[in-house]
């Protein structure tokens, strides 16, 4: 299950408002786009949300939701899910934290989602610190817990903004008697980014958190921050199968490495690549920005190759036809021996790919790929009578 949470500052009450437009229409791109299967949202600043208001962030039907309104023009909070993955039969309410909890499909696995936007103030966090604690300490099952935290765990969580030790200490310690545990956030370092009196002050107080047991279930799941558009908070999804940012897969064939070009193609693909941003999406690009150039490559040759197999036949027939009534003289000769010999040149590419193509396939189908073997390969199983 992929889950997205994001403070968006404010949702809005009038569909009509270019805002509530807008951060609607992100958040449904991000959760088509990621796959996402719960939301939870911080600081809706709104006591107004029904299921109408809703839809327009889910995208259509399908969905279940709970919300804690907000106090006044302060906090507030909305979690989304798909009712099909989660089947909620638990929920708890608080001014800052919303739980949800349920089966998943299975009908035997427990899931509890805890939707977070935490006070400034120290005292109020260190109480719900405290009120989390005995949630997670009473319950039972695999946890997520998420959202605004208003807190950073080490002085490298903040530029250009004050480091406050004993809130960090507070937070660490609240993290370490529950047993949560964090992946690497990649793409970004800090999540919360804002203009003050023209000094951009930055920070690390959106966090997903889960138990050990997804943690050990999941080791290499993800954590990706995204582009902050509508909201000064960065979105954040958990991935537990990073299946969204793999590169394409991408047919290659041996034959290439033959042909003419393609050495030059990958060299400068590869040594002509400048290296920017985190090493693992810095490597994707990499990958297919190569991949693109290797298909352009390719396809520009395959143009030429027709071309050039349309004129070597007519060329050949040519000379073939000039043999019926004279000798060839040296260069007529040459030039017949060559367009055979390049048409047989192409003809053992067009072989050697048509040949790796059936060994895929005979790896993924097995015996419904039979034809070609016999034929080619000679395989033993074909002059085995039946007994």
């Amino acid at each position: 299950m992929n889950c997205l949470s994001v403070n968006v500052r404010g949702l809005g009450v009038n569909v009509r408002d270019l805002g509530f437009d807008s951060k609607a229409g992100w958040i449904r791109r991000i959760k088509s786009e990621m796959g996402i299967s719960f939301i939870g949202i911080q600081e809706t600043m709104s006591c107004n949300i029904d299921s109408g208001l809703v839809s327009n962030f889910w995208g259509g039907l399908g969905f279940d939701f709970e919300k804690v309104d907000s106090i006044r023009n302060s906090g507030g909070l909305l979690s989304i899910w798909d009712p099909k993955v989660l089947m909620k039969d638990l929920v708890l309410k608080d001014t800052n934290f919303l739980l949800v909890s349920g089966l998943l499909t299975d009908g035997t696995t427990r899931l509890n989602v805890i939707n977070v936007y935490a006070p400034q103030n120290n005292g109020d966090k260190r109480d719900l610190w405290a009120k989390i604690s005995e949630v997670l300490n009473g319950g039972h099952g695999w946890w997520i817990v998420f959202g605004d935290f208003n807190a950073v765990r080490e002085p490298s969580e903040r530029k250009n903004s004050c480091f406050d030790p004993v809130c960090a200490r507070e937070f660490n310690d609240f993290l370490d008697d529950t047993g949560l545990r964090e992946y690497n956030m990649k793409v970004m370092r800090f999540t919360y980014l804002v203009n003050r009196r023209g000094e951009c002050k930055m920070s690390r107080i959106d966090r997903i958190f889960v138990c050990d047991a997804i943690f050990n279930k999941w080791p290499n799941a993800c954590v990706r921050a995204l582009k902050r558009e509508y909201s000064d908070h960065a979105p954040l999804c958990l991935s537990l199968i990073d299946k969204n940012f793999a590169p394409k897969p991408f047919r290659w064939f041996n034959s290439w490495l033959d042909r003419p070009g393609c050495e030059e193609v990958i060299l400068s693909g590869l040594l002509g690549w400048s290296n920017s941003g985190p090493a693992d999406l810095n490597l994707i690009r990499k990958l297919g920005s190569l991949r693109g150039k290797l298909k352009a490559w390719i396809n520009d040759l395959r143009i030429k190759e027709n071309e050039d197999v349309k004129r070597l036949i007519l060329e050949k027939e040519d000379m073939e036809r000039l043999m019926e009534h004279k000798e060839l003289d040296e260069a007529e000769l040459w030039v017949w021996v060559e367009c055979k010999k390049s048409l047989q040149e192409i003809d053992s590419f067009r072989h050697r790919d048509m040949r790796q193509k059936s060994w895929v396939k005979w790896a993924s189908l097995g015996d419904e790929n039979t034809s070609f073997f016999p034929q080619k390969v000679g395989d033993p199983l074909t002059s085995t009578e039946a007994r």
